[in-house]
């Protein structure tokens, strides 16, 4: 997998589908879209958007990994937008000071990868300014908006968190010292003056020596002038390890899609620094093991998919890491034989009790058995929003910015949390996601392009932690196993296994746990009890809760844009004129 050059893609705007964590962005990417841009221009101003009107869960200096399809090229491209740890970071201090433990606040800071990602995008695939893409998402911040349910849910769900991060974080997360209500008007002037920065210095550059130039500015101001100078004074003031080389040296790579073949398509995802490429796995052992035969819903059918989930995750603790720094076999994890090797595991009588072995590969040393955990407190996890397009052009964006606003102190200045996404390595050195100088961690968000054998695509993703591959597993076998709708796939009731160490510091897992959702028959819970999970009813809404966008089709057909109802989004549809359907 190298990396890649790319093209500029167009777009006829003579259809479209968008759907994007919240309804105002969705309106954002749609009026790009009118306005001639393509995909990829309508994405990166919603992503903007997305890190003013959902800054309780996505923050302007957080992660932001990209998926593209480029029509022209018929290519998919990850553009990697993960930050990486200081040149001076040391799993040996987690281990000498705090017990292995990544406390929460400054020392989880990696570099901030979200704007860099969107100017490359930009500067590849793109057509628009960064002015004209992030205005909207300024005059937001700056004139504010009515706080809407994620927003007044997270600020009263995590008050102490924001009071014992900092008295900063407090003040815009708990404005007037109290968690926001419902409507309340909601502001950040202090992040609508960084990206006025932002667009001062690109119209600077570009007035002189044109577009590239001027969005290299945009980059140069974020990670080498004020900005940066703002983010390292803060950083020194909590003794935190990023420098100003750490934000210098800070470059997206943009690489081929990971590929997998499955239901007679072809699944992109990020790479093995996110959990994306388990999905694909996930996917191939239901495959494998026949998921199709199974009634929907069937109990037969739950216990498939949480035991191929199970197979799939513990593949993740196992081989998933930074490919910069660790060989992940992912060609045998992807293949056909592998997943049938897995599928081969499941059981249907009983449960696998408490976590199958992970997968031994030819020529690598057995992997040691992952083992749950369930000493500790539970995590804090809220985060990520969602941005998916597809263009009259067939050109696909789809992208999951994200990090939390309670994680680590706010730069007062600034207005957003430097990326906290090291919570998501480990300290202990034989584990392939283990912290290292340079290296990212393994993110739990991860975007999808599902391009079905006609040539038709899915894309997007969601918020939910590690929940969220489960619940788009489930989305996914619903409509290609069982032929349910989208919109059908994403009303049915999900089931979640809770025996995989999770993603995010301090990695609980309990074994056997499963939670379903209370919207499900209930004969379920008494099948599934039966097999061995030790099954729960669980709530269906709320932040924390797993929540989907989705957008499918093809510019020469019908275009669909649909939304989780477990939480609030935004669809926009505009169909071709040759279709025979009007917009809508």
């Amino acid at each position: 997998m190298g990396h890649v050059s790319g093209v500029q893609g167009t777009t006829l705007n003579s259809s479209y589908a968008v759907s994007v964590g919240h309804d105002v962005a969705a309106g954002i990417a749609a009026d790009v879209l009118e306005a001639g841009g393509n995909a990829i221009d309508a994405g990166v101003a919603a992503s903007i958007a997305l890190t003013v009107l959902h800054s309780e869960q996505v923050q302007f200096g957080g992660v932001a990994p990209i998926l593209l399809y480029i029509a022209d090229e018929n290519r998919y491209f990850s553009i990697e937008g993960a930050g990486r740890w200081p040149a001076s970071a040391n799993p040996g201090f987690f281990e000498e000071k705090h017990r292995g433990r990544i406390p929460q606040g400054i020392l989880r800071t990696v570099v901030p990868a979200a704007p860099d990602a969107w100017v490359t995008a930009l500067s590849r695939f793109g057509t628009m300014s960064f002015a004209d893409l992030a205005g909207p998402a300024q005059v937001l911040a700056a004139e504010g908006f009515s706080a809407h349910e994620d927003l007044v849910s997270c600020s009263a769900q995590f008050e102490r968190h924001y009071r014992r991060i900092s008295d900063d974080n407090a003040r815009i997360w708990l404005p007037n010292d109290a968690p926001v209500k419902p409507g309340q008007k909601f502001r950040l002037p202090d992040l609508a003056n960084t990206i006025s920065i932002l667009i001062d210095a690109e119209k600077k550059a570009a007035s002189k020596a044109g577009r590239a130039r001027g969005l290299e500015a945009v980059r140069d101001a974020f990670y080498k002038g004020e900005i940066a100078d703002a983010m390292i004074r803060h950083v020194k003031t909590y003794d935190g390890w990023l420098t100003h080389a750490d934000l210098a040296a800070h470059h997206t790579p943009v690489v081929e899609a990971t590929r997998a073949r499955v239901f007679g398509g072809s699944l992109f995802t990020p790479g093995s620094w996110t959990q994306g490429p388990a999905l694909s796995q996930a996917l191939q052992i239901l495959e494998a093991g026949g998921i199709a035969r199974h009634g929907h819903q069937s109990v037969d059918a739950c216990h498939m998919m949480i035991e191929a989930l199970k197979l799939a995750l513990v593949d993740r603790e196992a081989f998933y890491g930074d490919p910069d720094f660790v060989d992940v076999p992912l060609d045998i994890l992807l293949s056909p034989a592998y997943a049938a090797s897995r599928a081969a595991m499941i059981q249907m009588e009983s449960a696998i009790h408490p976590l199958p072995a992970a997968g031994q590969i030819p020529e690598k040393p057995i992997p040691r058995r992952v083992t749950p955990n369930n000493t500790g407190e539970n995590a804090v996890t809220l985060d990520t929003s969602i941005a998916a397009i597809i263009d009259g052009g067939g050109n696909i964006f789809v992208s999951t910015p994200s990090d939390p606003s309670f994680d680590g102190p706010v730069v007062p200045e600034l207005g957003f949390v430097i990326s906290t996404r090291g919570a998501q390595s480990y300290t202990d050195a034989g584990h392939p996601a283990c912290l290292q100088a340079g290296k990212r961690p393994r993110v739990s968000a991860y975007p999808l392009i599902f391009r079905e054998g006609n040539g038709r695509h899915i894309a997007g993703g969601g918020p939910g932690a590690d929940l969220q591959l489960q619940a788009m597993a489930q989305t996914l076998i619903h409509h290609l196993a069982h032929n349910l709708s989208l919109s059908e796939a994403l009303n049915a009731p999900r089931v979640f296994t809770h025996g995989i160490p999770a993603s995010t510091e301090p990695h609980l897992s309990f074994a056997g746990k499963v939670v379903i959702e209370e919207t499900a028959p209930e004969a379920m819970m008494t099948g599934l009890s039966a097999l061995g999970h030790k099954a729960s009813l669980g709530k269906v809404g709320g932040i924390a809760q797993p929540s989907i966008c989705l957008v499918a089709g093809h510019p020469d057909q019908e275009m669909e844009a649909v939304g989780d109802p477990r939480r609030a989004s935004g669809q926009r549809i505009k169909q071709n004129p040759h279709s025979g359907k009007g917009a809508s």
